[in-house]
């Protein structure tokens, strides 16, 4: 594609980054992922650089993440030798961003008020949108229920058949069949001699984008509360007097897995009730400079298999690993050390 054939958003993008004249430009760039499809915006093959550039109306956290996440999805040959440079172009950016889209090496452009009308309508659908758009999966995610029952028992059995996996989970043997080959056609397992995971960035890469934590989540209340340990304590002890369903995950629960890291400021929870959350909102101070706890709604059945230590009730570790790695790089150094504690 020339850069004439561009519309003005794409022309000024190209602009700035000071793009020459010979690079060849893709629009809608597919990277496959076994039997699924992801796409970057915009992909821009000069000499010696490979650019991927995302698009959006606000860029946040979630964009850097998605664009940082997709560039460890491209492999040597399909980067040609090439230096990858990351860009997310928008609107507007999220205050906290700048500091993040350095330490990962994410430039950021902002697109001038007279080109908002040449943006896609894509570009502005509403942040609620996109998340449930991108939780909406079917069976084939690998952070499907069945699916990630699967992979627990990759991580913590280190000589599975699918045999064995299939009797394990209670996965149909064909099922475990199917998703086995998905990861090994993307390169995150191995099945020579055994079953295993060889690839575990490649895994948590695709798990933060399949299923970003921040899509279930339904309410942040400001609290009083000096630490996360604190929070912890005190709602569940409440929590198990009311008899309410409840389980903290992601970093307000690792610790009991024996992860090194605890979010003093933020406390994660479910309430798969939501008349229940009443109760938390008793603990809204809105001029409070305490702990943030973020209440989050279950797409699964988190309590069937939740575990209870010193009276507050987790969730399992399984499904820890899963919501830490949902946080981005936030919850990736955690959910790496309970990856390795996993069957212990």
């Amino acid at each position: 594609m020339r850069n004439e054939e561009l519309g003005p958003v794409y022309q000024f993008i190209l602009e700035e980054l000071k793009i020459p004249l010979d690079s060849e430009i893709e629009r809608e760039y597919s990277i496959r992922i076994g039997e699924r499809e992801l796409h970057i915006d915009l992909v821009i093959k000069s000499k010696n650089t490979l650019t991927l550039i995302e698009i959006a109306s606000r860029i946040n956290e979630d964009i850097i993440y998605r664009i940082y996440a997709l560039s460890h999805l491209i492999n040597k040959k399909m980067a040609g030798g090439k230096t990858l440079q990351l860009v997310c172009a928008g609107k507007s950016m999220k205050y906290s961003t700048n500091e993040l889209a350095d330490r990962l090496g994410v430039t950021m452009i902002l697109i001038p008020p007279k080109l908002y009308n040449y943006l896609s309508p894509t570009v502005a659908i509403t942040e609620e949108n996109s998340r449930l758009k991108r939780l909406t999966g079917t069976q084939s995610r690998i952070t499907s229920e069945k699916a990630w029952r699967v992979i627990c028992s990759l991580m913590s059995d280190k000589s599975p058949s699918i045999l064995a996996i299939s009797k394990k989970t209670g996965v149909s043997y064909g099922w475990v069949n199917t998703i086995i080959h998905e990861l090994k056609n993307s390169g995150i397992i191995t099945t020579d001699y055994i079953l295993r995971i060889k690839d575990l960035d490649k895994l948590l890469n695709v798990v933060s984008w399949e299923r970003a934590l921040d899509g279930l989540l339904v309410e942040t209340i400001n609290t009083n509360f000096h630490t996360g340990t604190q929070c912890v304590t005190e709602v569940a002890m409440n929590l198990n007097r009311l008899g309410i369903d409840y389980a903290f995950t992601a970093h307000s629960s690792a610790i009991s897995y024996g992860s090194s890291i605890m979010r003093e400021d933020t406390v994660y929870i479910y309430l798969p009730n939501p008349s229940d959350r009443a109760f938390i909102r008793t603990y809204s101070e809105k001029e409070a400079g305490g702990c943030r706890l973020k209440v989050y709604v279950p797409d699964r059945n988190v309590m069937k298999s939740s575990k209870v230590f010193n009276s507050i009730r987790v969730v399992d570790i399984c499904q820890n690993i899963l919501d830490l790695t949902g946080l981005g790089m936030d919850g990736r150094i955690a959910a790496k050390d309970l990856v390795g504690n996993i069957g212990k």
